[in-house]
C-alpha cells in the first residue's frame, strides 16, 4: 500500500508540473529556442557529467574502504542511474546496493549505510552551493530561509549519526530493551540492523569523512561545469552562478516524488531557478528539455555498457532489486 501512495504521489507531482509548465507556453517559440542552440557545447557538457558520475563512484570507493576500484564503481553508479530513470521508486539505489555485494567483500549494510551517507553529504554539499550565490541571485528570501533549515537539519542528523556510531554499544542497550517488546523475531532482526548499519558508520570517520567530503565538492564542481556550458549556448548572458544556482535547485527538484526520470519536475526545476535569474520562460524550457534528454541517453548508453561489464542482465538486476524492496516491505509490515 504505501508503494502505491508513492507511485502515485510522484505521478501527481510530475502530471502537476508538467501542466504548469505547458500552460500558456508559445509551442513555435520554444520549437525556436530548441532549434537556434549552440550544440556544440553538448561535446565538454557530456565530458563533465561522466567525470561527475567518475567522481561520485571514487567518493563511494572512500566511504567502501577501498574495498572496490573506482573503475567498477563507476560503471554501478551508472546502472544506478539507468535503473532510476526507467523504472519507478528509485530502484536504482537498492540496484547499486546489490552490485557492490557481488564478487566482493562489501557487505549489504555497509553498502546501504555508505549510500544514505552520500545522499546526506550531497544535500549539504548542494545547500552550500546555494549559500555561495544566494547573495548574487535576486529575491531569494524564501529560498535562503529553507536552505538553512534543511542544511542545519541535515548537518545535525550526520553528526547525531556518528555520535550514535562511536556509542553504540550504549545505544545498543536501549534498542534492546526496545526490540524486546515487538518479539524475538522483529526485535532480533531490529538489534542485528542497528549493529551493522552503525558499525558501518563508525568506519567511516576521520580521514575518510574528510575525502569524501573533498569528492563531493570534485562531484558538484564538474556538474557545475556541465552546466554552465549548456546554459550559455541558450542564455549567453548567463554568469558562472546562475549554472550553480541552477544545478542546486535541479537537485532538490528532482529529490522530490515523481514518475522514472523525473519527468516534469526535472523541468520545472530548472525554469523555475532561470526564472530567478530572469530568463524567458520558453528558453528555459528549452534548455530543460535538452538538457534532460541528453543526461537521460548518456546515463542509458553507459548503464547498458555497465551491465554488460559487469555481467549482469537488466531482468535480473530489477529482479534482486525488487526482492530488497519487498524485504524492507515487508519488515515496514511486521513492525
Amino acid at each position: 500500500m504505501k508503494t502505491r501512495w508513492q507511485i502515485l504521489l510522484g505521478v501527481i507531482f510530475s502530471f502537476g508540473a508538467i501542466v504548469i509548465l505547458f500552460r500558456g507556453l508559445e509551442i513555435d517559440e520554444l520549437a525556436s529556442e530548441i532549434s537556434k542552440a549552440n550544440y556544440y557545447s553538448l561535446i565538454p557538457f557530456v565530458i563533465f557529467e561522466a567525470l561527475s558520475v567518475w567522481a561520485r563512484g571514487m567518493r563511494w570507493r572512500v566511504l567502501l574502504e577501498e574495498k572496490l576500484g573506482g573503475v567498477r564503481l563507476f560503471w554501478i553508479t551508472n546502472i544506478s542511474y539507468y535503473l532510476s530513470n526507467i523504472l519507478p521508486l528509485r530502484i536504482g539505489e537498492l540496484g547499486r546496493v546489490y552490485l557492490v555485494t557481488r564478487n566482493s567483500e562489501v557487505t549489504g549494510m555497509q553498502a546501504l549505510s555508505t549510500a544514505v551517507l552520500e545522499r546526506m553529504l550531497d544535500v549539504v554539499t548542494v545547500f552550500i552551493m546555494l549559500f555561495l550565490v544566494l547573495p548574487l541571485v535576486p529575491e531569494h528570501g524564501l529560498v535562503n530561509s529553507m536552505a538553512y533549515l534543511v542544511v542545519g537539519s541535515v548537518i545535525a542528523l550526520i553528526i547525531a549519526m556518528f555520535m550514535v556510531a562511536s556509542k553504540r554499544r550504549t545505544v545498543a542497550k536501549f534498542v534492546n530493551l526496545m526490540g524486546k517488546r515487538l518479539g524475538p523475531r522483529i526485535g532480533g532482526f531490529i538489534n542485528d540492523a542497528f549493529e551493522k548499519f552503525f558499525e558501518s558508520i563508525d568506519i567511516v570517520r576521520g580521514r575518510r569523512v574528510f575525502l569524501a567530503g573533498l569528492w563531493c565538492i570534485v562531484v558538484w564542481v564538474f556538474s557545475v561545469l556541465a552546466t554552465y556550458c549548456l546554459l550559455v549556448s541558450f542564455a549567453p548572458e548567463q554568469q558562472w552562478y546562475g549554472a550553480v544556482f541552477v544545478t542546486s535547485l535541479l537537485a532538490l527538484g528532482i529529490a522530490l516524488p515523481s514518475v522514472p526520470a523525473s519527468v516534469g519536475l526535472w523541468e520545472a526545476s530548472a525554469v523555475a531557478a532561470l526564472a530567478v535569474l530572469g530568463v524567458n520562460r520558453e528558453v528555459a524550457l528549452a534548455f530543460a528539455i535538452v538538457i534532460h534528454i541528453v543526461v537521460f541517453l548518456q546515463m542509458a548508453i553507459l548503464g547498458i555498457i555497465g551491465l554488460h561489464i559487469e555481467g549482469e542482465n537488466f531482468s535480473n538486476l530489477v529482479a534482486h532489486a525488487k526482492r530488497l524492496v519487498q524485504s524492507m516491505r515487508n519488515q515496514d509490515d511486521k513492525a
